[in-house]
């Protein structure tokens, strides 16, 4: 059985490549629209939701950016 690497080592192996910089622009983009869509939130249901959106962004840009 071939052992399956760790997620950094993932990250580490993917981090020179065209896509992963292309998937970090997009999450770090996505975060930004987060931020512009609590402007216009109407409720705290929803900034509750924004609020989450936001912290799984930075959680995944605190994985990938620490290859």
């Amino acid at each position: 059985m071939i052992p399956r690497p760790t997620l950094e080592q993932s990250i580490k192996s993917l981090s020179d490549r065209d896509e992963y910089k292309v998937i970090v622009q997009f999450i770090r983009d996505e975060r930004e629209r987060f931020f512009g869509d609590m402007r216009q939130a109407e409720g705290s249901n929803d900034v509750m939701k924004l609020a989450g959106s936001i912290a799984t962004m930075d959680e995944l840009l605190c994985l990938l950016d620490n290859k």
